[in-house]
């Protein structure tokens, strides 16, 4: 049936304003009708949960280096690589607040299971400096390469990237 609804309506040669106007409709409800039902499928995950997930400086550092370190050992003639990554500050956290004339105070969660603030936002730490030490430094094509890349990658400025010759 629903493929004899399709070929008649492809193979209709005179279309007035009236039936385009109805397909249309018919199509806008069925799209908001399916919209919705996706929307109530996918799982709903509470914004604390998500935020307290934040990792700490020293994971962040962790999981930067070994990053770095895949990719520039992938750059030809960059050879073997160590890669040391310096950061301005740790891990910052705000918390939501509610001003109520002069006095401020923290959004709390979850009383009854402990005191929880409501985070607001978490600003990831600013990279200071990105020291690479690796067997190709001495080709200047090769060690370009890196530096564009890093450069690119962490939005570190070329003077805060170090490279050196292993030995």
């Amino acid at each position: 049936m629903t493929n004899d609804f399709f070929k008649n309506l492809t193979q209709r040669k005179n279309w007035n304003k009236r039936s385009i106007l109805m397909f249309i409709g018919i199509l806008g409800i069925f799209l908001i009708f399916s919209g919705n039902s996706l929307q109530s499928n996918q799982k709903d995950i509470p914004a604390v949960e998500s935020a307290t997930q934040s990792i700490s400086a020293e994971e962040y550092t962790e999981h930067l280096e070994h990053s770095l370190t895949q990719l520039i050992s992938s750059i030809d003639g960059a050879g073997e690589v160590q890669v040391a990554v310096t950061l301005e500050s740790s891990t910052q956290t705000v918390y939501a607040l509610n001003q109520k004339e002069e006095e401020t105070e923290h959004i709390i969660l979850n009383q009854a299971q402990g005191q929880n603030a409501l985070i607001e936002m978490v600003w990831e730490p600013e990279i200071r400096g990105v020291a690479i030490v690796c067997k190709g430094a001495d080709n200047i094509k090769v060690c370009s390469q890196i530096i564009e890349t890093v450069s690119v990658l962490t939005g570190v400025s070329t003077n805060r990237i170090s490279i050196a010759k292993m030995s």
